[in-house]
This record gives C-alpha cells, sequence and structure tokens, in this order.
C-alpha cells in the first residue's frame, strides 16, 4: 500500500473510492478513517460518503458510515466497572469501548454479503442504540470512523487488519481542533463553561489521543484537515 499525505477534496477522495471499490472483485471495499479527537473524521467521513454516492449515479446508495461511537459501552455497563466513578468521567478512553462487538460486527462486514447491523451512539439521551445503523448488501464502500480504528493493540488490531485502506485525519490547525472539542463538550451537556470543557479535553481527550496515536499502525493515506 502507498503512503501518501495530502489535502484533497471531498470530491477528490470519493473518485478515488469508487475506483478502488471496482478493484474489490466482489468484496466490499473498507475504509477506516482514524484521527485524534476534534480532527474532523466524523464530518469528513459522512461527506465523502454522500459524495461517493452522488459520484456513483441517480439514486446510487453504494457507500455508508460505520461510527465507532455506536459502540460505546452505556452507562449501565460504566457502572458495573470496578471503578465506576473513573469509568464515567474517562468516557471515551479505549476500555469504555465493547471492542469484541466493534470486531465481530467487522468481521460480518468482511465476510458477509448480507446485510450488518451495527449500533449508533444517540446523543440526546447519552447512550448506544442497537441496530440503528444498517449495512446494506448494496453498500459496496463501508466507511468505519473512530478513535481507535487504526490501533495495532488488541483486541482492535483485529478490526484494524480487516480493512483495505486506513485513512488518518490529521489536523492543520491545533486551536481550530482546541475549539472544535470545547464546543462539543458543551453541546453535549459534558461540560457547563469553556474552562471546564478544556479542563475535560486535558485529563481525556488529550489521553485518549496519545493512546490513538502511539498504538496506531502506518497508515496509507494521511489527510490534512
Amino acid at each position: 500500500m502507498t503512503i501518501m499525505e495530502s489535502t484533497p477534496t471531498a470530491e477528490e477522495l470519493a473518485h478515488e473510492l469508487l475506483s478502488l471499490a471496482k478493484r474489490q472483485a466482489g468484496r466490499r471495499l473498507i475504509v477506516a478513517v482514524s484521527g485524534t479527537p476534534g480532527s474532523g473524521k466524523s464530518l469528513l467521513s459522512a461527506r465523502i460518503c454522500a459524495e461517493a454516492n452522488r459520484q456513483a449515479g441517480k439514486d446510487a446508495d453504494v457507500c455508508t458510515v460505520l461510527p465507532m461511537d455506536g459502540f460505546h459501552l452505556s452507562r449501565a455497563q460504566l457502572l458495573e466497572l470496578p471503578d465506576p466513578d473513573e469509568a464515567q468521567r474517562r468516557r471515551g478512553a479505549h476500555w469504555t469501548f465493547d471492542a469484541e462487538s466493534y470486531v465481530t460486527t467487522m468481521q460480518r462486514i468482511r465476510d458477509d454479503t448480507e446485510r450488518v447491523l451495527a449500533p449508533m451512539f444517540d446523543h440526546a439521551h447519552g447512550d448506544p442504540v442497537a441496530d440503528s445503523v444498517c449495512i446494506e448488501p448494496w453498500h459496496r464502500i463501508v466507511m468505519a470512523e473512530g478513535l481507535y480504528a487504526h490501533v495495532g493493540a488488541e483486541p482492535w488490531a483485529a478490526a484494524t487488519q480487516l480493512a483495505d485502506e486506513l485513512w488518518w485525519i490529521q489536523p492543520r490547525d491545533a486551536e481550530l481542533t482546541q475549539h472544535r472539542l470545547v464546543q462539543r463538550h458543551l453541546d453535549a451537556g459534558l461540560a457547563h463553561s469553556e474552562t471546564e470543557a478544556e479542563l475535560r479535553i486535558m485529563t481525556n481527550d488529550s489521553l485518549n489521543a496519545a493512546y490513538s496515536s502511539e498504538k496506531r499502525i502506518h497508515s496509507t493515506r494521511t489527510i490534512l484537515n
């Protein structure tokens, strides 16, 4: 795989996806999209996927996104962990996800040609909802996006290795990334002031970013965003 670093448009990336998918000989193309918190991976994945569907033709639906956020442990599950207070404070850390279910879902996406159901995170209620994402047989491109989608440590590695492409989103502007995270925490009600949001970033998001960056395997493409 060729490793590239560039600033392509969503249109160019969508065109590349469609070209790659044509070479898959009947298999789905799986693109694992990752990046540190606030890098814009979720928004960019959605834009690229929508553009791929547009380029594929009228009413085409060849691309879909699998958000890793759906595999968060529920709040009830966090309370069952050895240190529930720490688990709630560190929600978003790799050990607060149901990594095994994520791996199983990725294996089904790779192996099956039938419908695959997956959970989606409901931000209004703060918990995942089962079977809210439908990956249909006609979805030939699946963009699996999330903070740990490139991690080479178990149990995540089993899912990472299933991807055909590994796209890493690299922020160009650290100040903008910080602003995105602050606003995200305020909008989600996880913080009630910018100061509180910045503290959460320092004591949780930064730790998660470090783990994701240190444990990730080499990407096939780095996208400056």
